[in-house]
């Protein structure tokens, strides 16, 4: 039997942890180098910002895993309450880690123009 991973996502207002985004559609991937990043789900934020994702190893790991260590790389893609794009953190997914939290700081200006404020 494989290990569950667990993650929470908290997005909020930079400057403001206590003003949370919810309603926010947040995308989880482990990001790879060789082959195609792979989707780990999807979940919508509640009331205090936070989206949980549960996952298994079978579900990353592959030749990116095997050569770089035993653990994803995860990243965010996230989706305002208008359903358009609105950040991304691929480019600094850390190394062969799974938080238990990761927080998300967005800007007023982004939370504003995405429906939130």
């Amino acid at each position: 039997m494989s290990v569950e991973y667990t993650t929470t996502v908290k997005l909020y207002i930079d400057g403001s942890p206590s003003e949370w985004l919810p309603c926010a559609i947040v995308y989880l991937y482990d990001r790879d180098r060789v082959s195609r990043d792979d989707f780990l789900g999807m979940e919508i934020t509640n009331e205090y910002g936070e989206a949980t994702f549960r996952f298994r190893a079978h579900e990353f790991v592959d030749v990116d895993d095997r050569l770089g260590g035993s653990l994803p790389e995860l990243y965010i893609k996230v989706y305002g309450r208008d359903d358009r794009f609105m950040l991304s953190t691929r480019a600094v997914a850390r190394r062969n880690e799974v938080p238990s939290l990761i927080r998300i700081g967005v800007s007023r200006e982004l939370a504003r123009d995405h429906g939130f404020l």
